[in-house]
């Protein structure tokens, strides 16, 4: 099931194109209003599910689901921004299925799997576009100063991988830069992914919103 998932979490959650097909997986479900969730101010909307509560802007769209059987369970909630350019994804593990992927993916250290989903969408991106070039970005933008800070108040243990894809996919002949942010965290022998990708200037204009979004989660203590 995990190897499944690796075949449709990231490329078909994308680009517009394959929005909508990401998005029938499971029992997942699109919110574009919920009027009901609105916090105080209206522009931002409020979900809580059984592992985590947040907030993300009004105008974005949420599915969410698992997959797995038992104790081998991933809950997903997927964010996508206004114009579908860019989306937030955010994966949690049950403890099996946390072993399960490590093993899998010949694994032992959960700083190497930023890196690791990295490359998986980079080898999506050849498929898509020959002149697909990646690039680890080394300096400490905003969002990866902001994410130490976030971690540490929190006293979670956080890799993370900053890049950009340049040529990454072409449409109507125009060739588009992405740019994504990878985190991992171990929490209560779990695995949380977080990953913020899309279009490199609709990532740039979404930065902000997904620090709030961030700055607004908690995490819920779950038995298996």
């Amino acid at each position: 099931m995990i190897a499944k998932l690796f075949g449709m979490r990231l490329p078909l959650a994308i680009f517009v194109l394959s929005v909508l097909i990401f998005i029938s997986v499971g029992s997942s479900v699109i919110y574009s209003t919920l009027v009901n969730n609105l916090v105080e101010d209206g522009n931002w909307l409020h979900i809580k599910t059984d592992v985590c509560e947040l907030i993300f802007p009004r105008g974005w769209y949420m599915s969410r689901g698992s997959s797995g059987e038992e104790n081998n369970t991933i809950y997903i909630i997927n964010l996508f921004s206004e114009d579908f350019e860019t989306m937030m994804h955010l994966r949690f593990y049950s403890k099996e299925a946390t072993r399960d992927f490590m093993k899998e993916n010949n694994l032992t250290d959960i700083s190497a799997i930023p890196n690791f989903e990295a490359q998986l969408l980079y080898n999506w991106s050849l498929t898509h576009s020959e002149n697909a070039t990646l690039y680890f970005v080394k300096e400490k933008p905003e969002s990866v100063y902001f994410i130490g800070n976030w971690s540490r108040e929190r006293g979670y243990e956080t890799h993370y991988l900053l890049i950009n894809i340049k040529k990454a996919y072409e449409r109507n002949n125009v060739y588009y830069n992405t740019t994504g942010l990878f985190i991992s965290m171990m929490i209560d022998q779990r695995l949380f992914e977080i990953i913020f990708y899309g279009e490199e200037q609709s990532w740039e204009r979404n930065q902000d919103k997904f620090e709030i979004i961030l700055d607004s989660m908690k995490i819920f203590k779950v038995s298996d």
